[in-house]
Formats: structure tokens, C-alpha cells, sequence
């Protein structure tokens, strides 16, 4: 490939997918492009012999009749052989178009094309690493490519052949080192795609361009330079020092950039009368949606955050946090006239380690996708001041590639190392220290509070959506930790240890009676020690609590552990895990050792050695990460008092093989929040609890109980209403033929739901969310509405299935007829404004699994203390969650929308009835089947534009 190849970039519009059972090219296009521009452009529609399915036609616009005049492939096959010969082909998903062309060649007695190829999708996952999804009609919006006529192979073709050559022009804007890099990992990629790498990076060779100024070399890796910051007033502000007492002051400072809302103006007041007081106390305040609540705390807190006595704001998710920093600041810095330091605050791992990643390129890997990574990475690191790896918007981070090149937090940190200086953690540190305001996550939060070296001397507290931070505190002490996994993780380990096995044995790496000799046996002597204390547990846990073996029908049996049983438990195995404790540290220990001596020496190993090693290393690391879990039992159940807070479960699983042993697993949970939140809270200034949803019937006892404030502690709270006009905006629909998942089989439920959803949103262009209880609801819904055939026509998100919470929400917002199905955890504190979300389709009521550990138990406490679990626990936390499901739809004055409930319960029961009265009163609200549901949403939307 040189300036004179001529790329053949094609399209084809199909049938179907698959050639073999009759599918057939109906429409041909081609644009072909040498040295950088697109000198001719092909389009030919194909008669198929055969029907065009409807939704085919739907989809790409192609009709019938167009195509009955229209040549027939065999006819046009020998233009098409003469037209591709000599180029290289390129396509947008190459493993279809190419043997989907070929296939047809042969069909009609062609020879297949043998030409190199390069597919767009992997090019553009390496070039452009942060776009939120390569599908062809969102790349060409993010690259602004005017695209007229998706699906349609004469536009297809025009507008990736325009995307290749961005694409292209982006690449020859790399570094040389960055370039060689790229071509060096390029063999695993598609067809020839690699190939191009290395032609680019030798056309780049020839011209010898300097290296940019925003960009550094370490290690032959190219770096982009961390951004100079300053203090900054902006000019013609209105930069006051103190706070707008008045209300004409406010008014000027928020004048023009936001509306005056006067319940905003007093959530304001409130929160700087009760630090002006002599005895600040903690806030509870609910401010609906469109109050503007993070403008609202934000701008009285920015009177009096400083970097020495720092705002800590935690919200429910990262998402959420991206939007306080990108979207909020901003505007607060507008209104206060003044630049506002930020950062945020998660798990390290959540950064790249620059160190393992570079040491990650020095190993040999086979697998395509961890290339496809590194590449990506590379050309990412000329790109990132923040190494924060959520900027890759990828479906999943948990892989062992990951795993390696995750940062372990600071103090894994070496200061001879390479990249100590431009490590991307350590410099967020240093930012952090110097920040006025830190945001976070709830689940971040309650695993650090009591990190006073990033947050400092009692900060202020903003909890943000605090209803939540219950939730996360609960998710986070319901943990598990598996014994059968450390025992299969150790035998594994054993294997590569073991002197006896002489074909993965380590022991080749290292000389003999050297150090690392004696610390792979130290290993290998622990990792046998580890699996026989965990073979003890086991035989304990059986012995002790009399586990009986599961029954022939049984896949596994659960025992519960009274408060006295948790207790015995504890006390017997106390030697057990001390021993375990040591045995962890001593592999960890000298597994370190190991893998920092080897690394000094990679060049002396072939690849088959390095290749062993890594395997080994992928088993060691996974059973050091799951230490995390392990500590967390211990601290738990040693550390604190068991009985009164948490609950413990023994699960034993039947083998598959009668020849295996069963597998062991304990489980536990918190049982009340309460005490835990108020051991967060103590850790900072009086906190401000805020969200749209935190009262149930109109009081907040629900809320203060689960936080654990009591009746002595002071507590102010506040209610300030939604200037919302919900009689114009909105609509809420109440099926009145709703699936019951009571009475019908699971099967049958998903498939009733899916032709509820097609009903409901076939040929309806709005953006919806469709929020379920459960992924399995999710995932067998998802599948049924792609055989349905909407996916052809319209963007179907699926979370956990087409992506990250975080990915499919930026796809999204990219969407102009998406549909985005998500659990409960999209709930709450997602932000689509306007047109980018206006149908929300509730399935299920929001209540907790009724079987889950947690529910289980703290239902059954509540009830051991004569307390009704369903009313005092159940009905506000669903009654809360309905709210949160209702508040995605409405977020600015100008959005329009629909909510629908396709749960008859809450037409049918008592409690549905009280779940309705929680929602907006100035709410239109009507019951009605799902087919007179779509008619009248259909016109609302009429009466609406």
C-alpha cells in the first residue's frame, strides 16, 4: 500500500445476512480513492430473484418495483471483477461485505476475489479511541460526515470512504513512535488492516516531522504534557467574595444564565444560614426535579470551600460525577466569576498503570482483541491528561489484560521506576490536594471516608441523591467469598510451581539456587499450605453446622447462621485465618519479587517462557484481586461485631461430576445501613443530604430511620416543589392488560412483554428507556425484539449486553430513535434532557428481588422485631425508586414525555394505588390497554409540536 493504491471501499444493502439459506445482494456501491481522494463513485441496484423482506425494505428504503428493472448479479458480476481487480478493499464490517461478495461470485461460477483488505470499524476503534460507538451513522456525526441516506450502499459507501480518509488523516497526525508502535502490533488485525499501519508509519518515516510540543517520549511511548493551570478571574464577571445574602443580589448573580427559581434561591439560603449559625446541624432537603439542586448547593458551598477545607460532593454513579465536572462547574464558574478547582475522586483502578502497560507491550500476546486494546491505548496516551481508562468507553474493563494494566494505587509506586514523573494517578493526587472540590461516587465514599489525606481535615459533605448512598452502602457490605475459586486458583498455581510438571515449570526462568529458585519454592510451598487452610474451612463448615449433602433435585443448599453460630464460627477459625493472612502475603510477597526480576530480563526469554508466565501470572493475579473481598469478610466479621449488624450464609453447590468435591461459598450482608452511614457522616462537617426523591408519602421517617439518625439528633429538612408544569409536559399511562409475572411462566412472561414493548414502540421514532427488575427480564426481551426485527430499524441498547452503563448511556445521547433497556440502576440520576429521552416503559414495579440474600434476611429481622418488612421496608423503597424512574423523563421546562407502566399491580393492588398518590399530583394519569396506550401517545405527541 503506497500513495498510488487505489482503495475500493464498498457497501452492500442484502436481504439477509446469510448467502447459504438465499440471501442476496440487492443494492452495489463503491467509491474509489487514490492518493487521498475519492476519484470515482459506482451505485447499482441488483434484482435479487427473490422477495425483499418488508423490514428490509423498511429499513434501507429499497422498493420492489425499484428493483424489478434493475440487472441481475450474474449480469453484472463480470463489471464488478473488472472494477475491484488491483485495489484494496475496504468496508465498514469487512467480514460481511467481502464474503458476502464473494459468495455471490461463486454462486453464479466467478472465481472469489483475492484482494487485501481493511475494515473501517477496527480502524476507527485504534484512531479515534474515545468515540462512544463505531457504528457507521454515529461516527459520521461525530466527524461531522454529512450522511443523507443511511442504509443505502451508494450513500454508505460515499460516506465511508470519507471516513477512511479522516481516519487516515488522523493517523498520519501521530508521532513516528507511535506510528512504529501501531505497525508493530498490527498482524493480529483483520485481513490487511495492519498492513496499513505500516504503510502509513513508512510514508510518515520519509517526511521526518518534529514531535509536537503537547507531546512526550518515555519509554518509546508517546505521552501527552499535563495542561498548565491557573487561577483565573473571568473577566466582566460579577466576582464577589461573599455570598448574595439578598434576594435582587441573587438575582443579578444568577442573571442571564439562569432562570430565577425561587425554591433554588431558597434551598441556596438555607444551606449558608446553617453554616452562618453557631451550631451547624445536617440537611435534609428535597428538591424536585428542575429546581436546579446542584447549582443549588454548589454556589452557597463555593462561598466557603477553599483547598485546605475542601467540598466533598458523592454522587450515585461515575457517570454522574463526569456531568458535575463537565456540565455543573462550568456554570458555577460562570455565576461566581471565578475559576472552581475540581477533581474527582475513584478507585485507582479506574487509571492506567504506564509502567504495566509498557511492559504489557514487551510480552508476547496472541490474542487479536489485547493488540486491538494496545493499539487503541497507544494512540489514547497522545490524547489523555487523565489516564482515566472510562475515557475508552468500552464494554467490559474485566479481562487479565486489564487486570495486569490497572493501577494498584500509590503505593505500588517505585520512584526509580520510568514513569514515576508522568504517572497519570500520582499527578491527580497532587490536583486532588489542591482542589476546593472533590466529587465522588456513593461507593467510593463508603469505603473511604476515612481517607483524610485526599479529602483533608473534616470537609464539607454534599450527598447527592442520598437516597441512594443506602443503597450503594448495602450493595457494597453484600459481598461473597468463594473458597472453591481460591482452591481451583491455587491447584492452578501449583501447576506452574510444581518441579514434577516439567513442561509449564517455572523454575527453567530462574538459575538455580539463586534468590528468585527460592522464592518460586516459597511460592509454590504457600500456594500448597493455602489450598489445605481452605480445605479445613470447608471440612469445619460441614462438621460444625452439620451441611447436609444437597439432594439428587438440588443444585445447592443454603444454610443461615444465627447470630451465636456467626459468632462460634469466628472464634474456631480464628488460627484458620491468620494462617491465611500469612500464607497471602508471603505469595504476594515473592510473586512480586519474581515478576520485578523478569521484567528486567524479558529479552533473555523466548516466548514460549514469557508465554508461561503470563498464564501463571493471570491465575496469581486473580487470586490477589479477590483478596479485597476476602479482607472485607474479615473486617466485617473479626473487626466489628457481627451479630448485631451483618448476617452470614453457607452456600454449598452440588459438583456437576460426582467425582468432584462440592464447592463452598459465604456470603453476607449488612443489615441495616444505619449505623455504617453514621459512621461515614462523622467524618465530615454537618452534611447536606439532598435529591429529587426523598420523601415517601409526603414525610421522610423512612429516609432518617435507614440513614440512622434518631429521633435526639438534629436534623433539619425541607421540601421545595418542581416548577415543573407535569399537566403540559407529561403524560402517565397504566396498562390495564399488563403482563403478571405471578401467572405466567418466565418464558412466557419475557415473550408477552416484548409484544407489549413492539406495540408500543414500532413505528414510534421518540427516544425510550426501558427500565426491568432483572437481567434475565432484560436479556430475554433484548433477544426477543431482535428477532422481531426492530433492531433493523431502530438502535436497540441492551445493558450488560451491548455495553457498560457508562458506554450505552453516551451512545444514547447520541441516538435520535434509540431504545435503551436497563435495570434499576438507571433508576436514578441519569440526565436526558429534551428530545435525547421522551418515553419511559416501567415493566415491573421497582421492588427488590423477594428472594435476594439481603432481602431474605432483613425482612426477617424486621419482622423478629414486629415490624410489617413490606410496609416499613418494601413499599417506601419501591415507592421512592417509581419517583426516580418517573424523574428520568422530565429534567428541563421545554421536555415532553410519556411514562408507561406495564405492571398491573399498580392498578390492581391497595399499595399500587398509594405507590400512584407519590407521584407529581398536576400528573395526567389514565389507565387504558397497551393498544389505546400507543394510539394516545401517539397523539400527545400530535398535540405537542
Amino acid at each position: 500500500m503506497n500513495q498510488e493504491t487505489i482503495y475500493a471501499v464498498v457497501d452492500l444493502e442484502t436481504t439477509g445476512t446469510n448467502i447459504k439459506e438465499g440471501d442476496r445482494i440487492i443494492q452495489f456501491g463503491c467509491a474509489l480513492i487514490q492518493n487521498g481522494k475519492i476519484i470515482q463513485t459506482i451505485s447499482q441496484d441488483v434484482n435479487p430473484l427473490r422477495d425483499v423482506p418488508t423490514k428490509i425494505q423498511h429499513l434501507t428504503h429499497i422498493t420492489a418495483d425499484q428493483l424489478e428493472l434493475a440487472p441481475i448479479f450474474e449480469d453484472l458480476a463480470p463489471t464488478l471483477v473488472e472494477l475491484l481487480s488491483g485495489t484494496v478493499f475496504v468496508a465498514h464490517n469487512i467480514n460481511f461485505d467481502l464474503p458476502f461478495l464473494n459468495g455471490e461470485l461463486e454462486r453464479v461460477g466467478q472465481p472469489p476475489l483475492d484482494l487485501p483488505g481493511i475494515d473501517t470499524v477496527e480502524l476507527a476503534q485504534i484512531v479515534l479511541p474515545e468515540a462512544p460507538s463505531y457504528r457507521l451513522q454515529d461516527l459520521t456525526q461525530l466527524l461531522a460526515i454529512e450522511h443523507d441516506n443511511p442504509h443505502q450502499a451508494d450513500s454508505d459507501a460515499l460516506v465511508t470512504a470519507k471516513l477512511f480518509l479522516k481516519l487516515m488523516a488522523r493517523l498520519k497526525t501521530l508521532p513516528l513512535v507511535t506510528l512504529e508502535r501501531l505497525s508493530a502490533l498490527g498482524a493480529g488485525l483483520l485481513r490487511q488492516t495492519g498492513d496499513f499501519f505500516t504503510a502509513i508509519a513508512e510514508q510518515m518515516h520519509a517526511q521526518s516531522r518534529p514531535l509536537p510540543n503537547d507531546l512526550l517520549i518515555r519509554e518509546n511511548i508517546a505521552l501527552r504534557k499535563p495542561a498548565e493551570e491557573s487561577f483565573k478571574i473571568y473577566p466582566g464577571s460579577n466576582f464577589a467574595a461573599d455570598y448574595p445574602v439578598e434576594e435582587a443580589d441573587k438575582k443579578r448573580l444568577l442573571k442571564p444564565h439562569l432562570k430565577w427559581r425561587k425554591a433554588q434561591a431558597a434551598m441556596m439560603d438555607m444551606i449558608h444560614d446553617n453554616f452562618e449559625s453557631e451550631a451547624p446541624e445536617p440537611l435534609l432537603i428535597e428538591a424536585a426535579t428542575g429546581l436546579g439542586k446542584t447549582i443549588g448547593y454548589l454556589l452557597p458551598y463555593s462561598y466557603r470551600m477553599t483547598p485546605e477545607h475542601k467540598l466533598v460532593v458523592a454522587t450515585s454513579t461515575t457517570l454522574l460525577q463526569d456531568q458535575i465536572l463537565t456540565q455543573a462547574r462550568p456554570l458555577l464558574e460562570k455565576l461566581v466569576g471565578r475559576q472552581i478547582n475540581a477533581e474527582i475522586v475513584k478507585s485507582p483502578r479506574h487509571y492506567l498503570d504506564l509502567h504495566r502497560f509498557e511492559l504489557s507491550l514487551r510480552l508476547p500476546h496472541k490474542n487479536r482483541m489485547v493488540r486491538l486494546l494496545q493499539m487503541k491505548i497507544l494512540v489514547w496516551l497522545t490524547q489523555t491528561t487523565t489516564g482515566d481508562l472510562d475515557e475508552l468507553n468500552l464494554t467490559s474493563y474485566q479481562t487479565p489484560f486489564f487486570n495486569n494494566v490497572q493501577h494498584r494505587g500509590l503505593t505500588s509506586l517505585q520512584p526509580q521506576a520510568p514513569f514515576y514523573q508522568d504517572d497519570f494517578l500520582r499527578r491527580l493526587h497532587k490536583r486532588q490536594q489542591q482542589a476546593e472540590l472533590l466529587v465522588t461516587n456513593h461507593a467510593y465514599l463508603a469505603e473511604h471516608a476515612n481517607d483524610h489525606q485526599t479529602w483533608g481535615a473534616r470537609p464539607y459533605l454534599v450527598l447527592d441523591e442520598a437516597q441512594n448512598m443506602i443503597f450503594n452502602v448495602q450493595k457494597i457490605a453484600q459481598q461473597d467469598w468463594s473458597l472453591s475459586r481460591w482452591q481451583l486458583w491455587s491447584q492452578k498455581g501449583l501447576q506452574y510451581t510444581d518441579p514434577e510438571q516439567a513442561n509449564n515449570n517455572l523454575a527453567r526462568l530462574f538459575p538455580k539456587k539463586s534468590p528468585q529458585a527460592r522464592s518460586l519454592r516459597l511460592v509454590h510451598k504457600n500456594l500448597t499450605k493455602l489450598g489445605r487452610t481452605i480445605s479445613d474451612l470447608e471440612t469445619y463448615l460441614t462438621t460444625a453446622f452439620e451441611l447436609p449433602q444437597p439432594e439428587a433435585h438440588q443444585a445447592s443448599i443454603e444454610r443461615y447462621l444465627n447470630p451465636d453460630e456467626v459468632v462460634q464460627f469466628v472464634t474456631a477459625c480464628h488460627n484458620q485465618f491468620d494462617q491465611l493472612n500469612r500464607q497471602l502475603l508471603t505469595i504476594q510477597d515473592h510473586f512480586l519479587a519474581l515478576r520485578y526480576w523478569l521484567e528486567q530480563r524479558l529479552e533473555q526469554y523466548t516466548e514460549g517462557d514469557l508465554g508461561i508466565w503470563q498464564s501463571f501470572e493471570n491465575e496469581i493475579n486473580l487470586l490477589l484481586a479477590d483478596v479485597e473481598a476476602y479482607q472485607r469478610f474479615e473486617q466485617l466479621f473479626i473487626a466489628t461485631k457481627p451479630q448485631e449488624q451483618h448476617a452470614l450464609m453457607i452456600q454449598m453447590t452440588q459438583p456437576k461430576q460426582p467425582s468432584q468435591l462440592p464447592q463452598f461459598k459465604l456470603q453476607w450482608q449488612l443489615l441495616s445501613a444505619g449505623p455504617q452511614m453514621q459512621q461515614i457522616l462523622a467524618h465530615f462537617e454537618p452534611v447536606t443530604l439532598t435529591g429529587a426523591t426523598l420523601a415517601v408519602n409526603g414525610h421522610f421517617d423512612y429516609l432518617k430511620r435507614e440513614l440512622g439518625f434518631t429521633e435526639a439528633q438534629p436534623l433539619a429538612t425541607k421540601k421545595l416543589r418542581s416548577p415543573f408544569r407535569f399537566k403540559q409536559q407529561a403524560r402517565f399511562f397504566i396498562a390495564e392488560d399488563g403482563p403478571s409475572q405471578k401467572n405466567l411462566a418466565p418464558n412466557e412472561y419475557h415473550h408477552a412483554v416484548a409484544e407489549q414493548l413492539l406495540t408500543l414502540l414500532v413505528g414510534n421514532p421518540h427516544q425510550a428507556l426501558v427500565l426491568f427488575n432483572s437481567n434475565q427480564a432484560l436479556e430475554q426481551v433484548y433477544y426477543a425484539l431482535g428477532r422481531a426485527g426492530l433492531s433493523l430499524d431502530r438502535e436497540i441498547l441492551a445493558q450488560g449486553i451491548t455495553g457498560s452503563a457508562e458506554k450505552i448511556t453516551k451512545r444514547f445521547m447520541l441516538g435520535h430513535d434509540s431504545i435503551l433497556l436497563a435495570t434499576s440502576s438507571f433508576i436514578a440520576g441519569v440526565d436526558f434532557p429534551e428530545s435525547a429521552l421522551e418515553l419511559v416503559v416501567l415493566v415491573q414495579l421497582p421492588f427488590d428481588a423477594p428472594n435476594a440474600l439481603q432481602t431474605r434476611i432483613r425482612y426477617a429481622q424486621l419482622s423478629a422485631q414486629g415490624i410489617n418488612p413490606f410496609k416499613a421496608e418494601a413499599l417506601p423503597k419501591a415507592t421512592i425508586k417509581l419517583r426516580q424512574a418517573f424523574g428520568r423523563l422530565i429534567r428541563t421546562p421545554n421536555d415532553r414525555g410519556v411514562f408507561i407502566c406495564l405492571d398491573p399491580r399498580l392498578l390492581s393492588t391497595q399499595y399500587g394505588q398509594q405507590m400512584r398518590r407519590a407521584l407529581p399530583t398536576s400528573l395526567p394519569q389514565k389507565a387504558a390497554s397497551v393498544k389505546i396506550i400507543r394510539e394516545l401517545t401517539d397523539l400527545f405527541w400530535l398535540n405537542s409540536h
